[in-house]
């Protein structure tokens, strides 16, 4: 049996470079986001409005943190402002047993990064919940939503392409995807000039009766899928490759 050419043992070697990389994005995992809290020091990162569950604010300075799933490879950092825009709906509250009452809503809307890097995350079914009094939120909360548990998650990359992270301009696949928000010192304006914490509810709604604001940090997941085009220039390196060796 001859051994092999220098030609087939290039065409052999790009091969499972083509393979090796396509596999990595197939059964990768899925990329992170974070960011640890606003770095807008006189700017709240969450803002509702009075008598109905709007909330909704722009241009907050973050860093978003973009990371392989506490893979190996180092975490992207990128200067973005935060942006969100967001309607609650009353699900109702529970007591429970610690004499504490759960409030629960519904939410809907979207949350968007931009500036370095841009970045759009639409919520279908994600839930709002805050701990509190019978008429009343505390001072924290949280916003999650997962596709795994009946929500629809999607993020949108919209600028370059991150293939060793498994990120790609475009959409996210519905499946593997998720979102979470922290939010603390909830305050409200019950007067001009005053603020007070925790946020008063309407009795006969549940929601907020007096204009709100909290700070936040957050952390979500996504899968994306390489296009077409993507996945073409895996073999456009293969052949590269190949030509190399055959010089």
């Amino acid at each position: 049996m001859k051994p092999p050419t220098i030609e087939r043992a290039a065409m052999r070697l790009g091969a499972i470079v083509v393979l090796a990389m396509s596999a990595g994005i197939a059964g990768g995992q899925n990329v992170s986001f974070s960011f640890a809290s606003d770095t807008a020091s006189e700017q709240p990162t969450f803002r509702g409005s009075a008598g109905d569950g709007h909330m909704h604010l722009g241009r907050v300075r973050t860093d978003l943190l973009v990371d392989d799933a506490n893979g190996p490879l180092p975490t992207l950092e990128y200067d973005t402002l935060f942006y969100h825009d967001f309607e609650l709906t009353t699900i109702g509250a529970t007591l429970l047993p610690s004499g504490q009452f759960l409030h629960m809503y519904s939410i809907n809307g979207s949350f968007r990064f931009r500036g370095s890097t841009v970045m759009n995350v639409t919520v279908l079914d994600g839930v709002f919940t805050s701990l509190g009094d019978e008429d009343s939120w505390g001072t924290t909360a949280t916003i999650q939503g997962s596709s795994l548990a009946g929500s629809t998650v999607t993020y949108q990359w919209m600028t370059d392409d991150q293939p060793a992270y498994n990120l790609f301009n475009g959409d996210s696949t519905s499946d593997m995807t998720d979102f979470a928000f922290t939010l603390t010192n909830l305050q409200s304006f019950p007067d001009v000039g005053v603020v007070t914490p925790g946020v008063i509810l309407n009795p006969q709604t549940g929601l907020p009766g007096l204009a709100w604001q909290s700070e936040g940090s957050f952390s979500g997941s996504a899968f994306f899928v390489p296009t077409s085009g993507a996945v073409s220039v895996l073999g456009i390196a293969g052949a590269g490759l190949y030509r190399r060796k055959r010089l």
